[in-house]
Parts: C-alpha cells; sequence; structure tokens
C-alpha cells in the first residue's frame, strides 16, 4: 500500500486521436510544476489519470501546485494497493478513520476489465462490510461520503475526496500569443484566459519611464510572475514608449493620440510575435469600457494588425473581471496605484469614433518606420521561471 495523488485529465477525454499527444504534454506540466518537489518518476501516467507517489510530508504543496495546472479535473488523496476486496477493505478503513458520517457509497470503475467482479459488485461487498463495520447506513444519491475504487494497471487506487482542479487544456498546447499587458486589473485576466484554453503568453508591457515613476514596470514584473505559475516559464518585453508618445503629441491630432498610441503599441506587438512564432495578440479590452473601445475604434485599431487581436474580456464588465483577478491572486498588486503610459500626455477629450481616414491621414505625419524601429532596438527582455 502507498500513498498516493490521482488526477484525472479534464477535456483531453474529448480529444480523440490526438489525445496522447495532449496526454504527453500535460505529464510534462506536471512534472515540471513538482519537479523541485518529487523524483520525475513518482510520476506516472496512463488510463485517463496521472499517478503521483508521495516521498514526504509535502502532500499539501504538491496539491496547491496541482490545482494551477491547467488540463486537470480533479485531484484526489488516496493509497494504491493490489486488487483484492480485502485490500480495497484495508485501505477504506484507515481513509475512514477518524471520519464522522452516517451514510456512505463505494463507486468502483475498472479500467482494468481482468478483476473477477464487475463496479456493482465490488460497490456492493466493499459497502455492506464498511456498512456494518461504520454502524451507517448506504446512501446511493446523497452521502456523507463517498469511496472512489479505481482499477488500472493490475492495480488499486483508492480515495475518498475529489479536489477540483484548473479545468481547461494543457498551457502551451494551443500555440503562442503576445500579451499587451499593464499594472491594471484587464489584461491580467485576459492573460489567464488565454492560458486556460492551452495558449502560451509573451508579456509585453509599454511605460513611459523615467518620465513618469517606474511603478508600472514594478507591477506588471510582479503580475507576470504570479500568471508564470501557471505556465512555469515567461517573457516580458518593457517597451519604453515615451519618446514615441511625445512625436505623436507633438504631430497630431490630440483628439487622437490614444488612437494612435494603441496602433504603435500593436506594431511593437506584432513585431514581438514575429520574433517569438507567436500567431495571435491579445488584449484586456471590453467593449466600451473607456473611450478606445468604442467598436469603431477597436476596428481602426485592428486594421492596423496582420494578426488576430484576441479579447477574452470584450463582453464582461468590471465585477466579473475583479472576481477572477481575486482568483489568480493579481487583485492585490492591481488595485496599487501606478503611472500608466496611456495616461502620460493623454488628451482631454479622446475620439470615442474614429475616422479611419483621418487616423491614416494623421499617421503620414509621422515616421512610422522609423519610430518602430527605434522602439524595437531599446526594448528590454525579462524572464520569469516557476518553481
Amino acid at each position: 500500500m502507498k500513498p498516493i495523488i490521482v488526477v484525472h485529465h479534464h477535456e483531453i477525454g474529448l480529444k480523440g486521436k490526438n489525445r496522447s499527444y495532449f496526454e504527453k504534454h500535460l505529464l510534462r506540466n506536471v512534472r515540471l510544476a513538482l519537479r523541485d518537489l518529487l523524483p520525475q518518476n513518482n510520476i506516472t501516467g496512463g488510463y485517463g489519470r496521472f499517478i503521483i507517489y508521495l516521498t514526504e510530508k509535502n502532500q499539501e504543496e504538491i496539491i496547491e501546485r496541482l490545482k494551477k495546472i491547467f488540463g486537470l479535473s480533479n485531484i484526489c488523496f488516496g493509497f494504491e494497493t493490489e486488487q483484492s476486496i480485502e485490500k480495497f477493505i484495508q485501505v477504506a478503513k484507515i481513509l475512514l478513520k477518524d471520519k464522522s458520517f452516517n451514510t456512505i457509497k463505494v463507486h468502483a470503475s475498472r479500467a482494468d476489465k481482468n478483476f473477477p467482479l464487475n463496479s456493482m459488485q465490488i460497490n456492493s461487498e466493499v459497502g455492506k462490510f464498511l456498512c456494518d463495520r461504520f454502524k451507517v447506513r448506504a446512501n446511493l444519491s446523497q452521502p456523507d461520503i463517498t469511496i472512489y475504487i479505481e482499477l488500472a494497471n493490475k492495480l488499486a487506487y483508492i480515495y475518498l475526496s475529489k479536489i477540483e482542479g484548473a479545468g481547461g487544456l494543457p498551457a502551451g498546447i494551443s500555440g503562442r500569443v503576445v500579451s499587451l499587458i499593464s499594472a491594471g486589473f484587464d489584461s491580467p485576466v485576459a492573460s489567464y484566459k488565454l492560458m486556460k484554453r492551452g495558449a502560451y503568453i509573451i508579456f509585453v508591457h509599454f511605460h513611459s519611464y523615467p518620465y513618469v515613476s517606474n511603478s508600472s514596470i514594478e507591477q506588471v514584473q510582479s503580475i507576470v510572475k504570479k500568471l508564470t505559475s501557471y505556465q512555469f516559464y515567461s517573457k516580458l518585453y518593457l517597451v519604453p514608449f515615451a519618446e514615441c508618445q511625445k512625436e505623436i503629441v507633438l504631430k497630431t491630432d490630440q483628439k487622437l493620440r490614444v488612437i494612435l498610441y494603441r496602433r504603435m503599441m500593436i506594431r511593437v506587438a506584432e513585431k514581438i510575435a514575429e520574433m517569438e512564432k507567436a500567431n495571435a495578440l491579445v488584449t484586456g479590452e471590453a467593449l466600451g469600457q473607456v473611450a478606445s473601445q468604442t467598436l469603431q475604434n477597436i476596428k481602426v485599431i485592428d486594421a492596423v494588425s496582420n494578426l488576430p487581436i484576441l479579447r477574452p474580456l470584450i463582453g464582461s464588465d468590471k465585477e466579473e473581471i475583479i472576481k477572477v483577478a481575486n482568483l489568480i491572486g493579481t487583485y492585490e498588486i492591481s488595485k496599487e496605484p501606478y503611472d500608466d503610459c496611456c495616461s502620460f500626455l493623454n488628451p482631454k477629450n479622446p475620439e470615442t469614433w474614429a475616422d479611419y481616414n483621418e487616423v491614416l491621414n494623421a499617421e503620414k505625419n509621422l515616421n512610422i518606420d522609423e519610430m518602430l524601429k527605434s522602439l524595437i532596438e531599446s526594448l528590454e527582455k525579462k524572464e520569469f521561471k516557476y518553481p
């Protein structure tokens, strides 16, 4: 009998012929998350589950890390044992020791069909003994406690409860995306949502330091560090944007500033995507939240990009976004004041319904190629690892 954690896959079960590729990628992510806590060969896979063999008293830390791994449906602490009714009962007695309950259910499943009893017979045999031993009743619909018995690999895995996993798809399985990230609430949540769908995120942050404080840089680095716990390794590109902003202010109509800022940011992000072999950009924009996020302005901003611009928060309100920010641990960072580059040299009356041709004419006053070249040359790259 060995102490184990059983983890089950999430949507991977729906992926048909690609299942083995998804499972290998997820197993790699589980091993990465636990690499400093367990030997790699303590984590094995097969039959729609991974088995983690515990060696030290670090169960709580392992479970906390597993809860952040996209692609896992649930996490279960229990024991591995041989396939026999006597062993099932022995393990069940250990798991139920010191538990308080009046009703019980046994739920057996067999990936390994060689065991002589079927699932219903296992449920009946083990359930009858436990009811007699603990003086409780069987309840198959709403039990106080459920004993799970899984038969696979000529072994049995037995546990009591299931801790909900992060769900989604394994981080990195869906390709690479560049996120335009600020120190606010929205873009970290947008990045998290794309990670949950299997995207690997490369971060880019535009700042106006030294004309304003470096608070946004510090906060974004803290946010990226938090988010790296979901994808294990991250790159953050810092872009000094103030000189570009000054050029736009000097040579264009003030009402178009924010649109022109955003279009230049998209150009830079697209160049970084090209460098990083990414296939899309992601922003934290929500429809109508600020002046640049009206439908017309979004259309004008998107027109500058050759890549898809993903906006997972487009229909979200602030309460929904803050709820997720709390969940992922970025809320406490984002709520602190910071100097946003878009507030540097911000117009008093930004355009809410920009005319595309007017924007193109404004950009004729700018040396776009030279500005873009200068911004790319000034990039600073930071790297983050987890754990």
